[in-house]
């Protein structure tokens, strides 16, 4: 009986995700470099591809697929008629179509409706290093419809700039930063910027 007990412990999953993030054919980035390891830490995960490209777009050329709106809304309605829309957390990472972003919003909402704890992770997936990877008018709709609904939201130094619109020379300039996130943006108590060397730092 406790050997049972131990593979159940073992093989007990530990919540489920939905995950929509990009995929490439080249490289690892999105959900082909998030499933497998989610998998590993015994999480279903449930990924939907925000974009099939041939590469990621930090390449002088790409080509591929963008999801809209519209096909998102028709993917989890898929799942809704079948009772399988239930998950404990929601990834969101690269996007490059605004109507995709407001499908996001509704899809949020939906979970919330379902299971009214589930933890909402946003990547706001923009550009870095002084450039947009994305159409401009993305940055608007991640601070105005999306963000607000993200339990936690995981920019770059690069992201959350451009979403206050302030530049970050210091580690006081973050904490403003994080502030002003929370002040305009009506962000979430919870963020993160992802680690990058600071000109004062270096």
């Amino acid at each position: 009986r406790q050997s049972v007990h131990i593979i159940h412990s073992i093989c007990m999953v530990q919540g489920r995700i939905l995950s929509i993030q990009s995929h490439t054919v080249h490289g690892y980035v999105g959900n082909k470099a998030a499933v497998f390891p989610l998998q590993l830490m015994r999480y279903d995960v449930c990924p939907i591809n925000s974009v099939q490209f041939s590469n990621h777009t930090g390449y002088k050329s790409f080509r591929g697929q963008v999801l809209g709106g519209a096909e998102l809304d028709e993917l989890v309605g898929g799942l809704c008629a079948n009772d399988l829309f239930n998950f404990t957390h929601m990834l969101t990472g690269y996007a490059r179509d605004k109507s995709f972003l407001s499908s996001i919003v509704s899809v949020v909402k939906r979970a919330r409706e379902v299971n009214h704890e589930l933890v909402y992770v946003c990547d706001p997936v923009l550009g870095d290093n002084g450039k947009l990877y994305v159409p401009d008018e993305l940055v608007g709709a991640y601070r105005d419809e999306v963000l607000q609904y993200a339990t936690i939201i995981t920019p770059n130094q690069f992201e959350i700039e451009t979403l206050v619109n302030m530049s970050i020379r210091s580690l006081e300039d973050a904490v403003k930063a994080m502030d002003a996130m929370h002040d305009k943006v009506r962000a979430p108590n919870r963020e993160l910027i992802v680690a990058q060397p600071l000109p004062s730092c270096t």
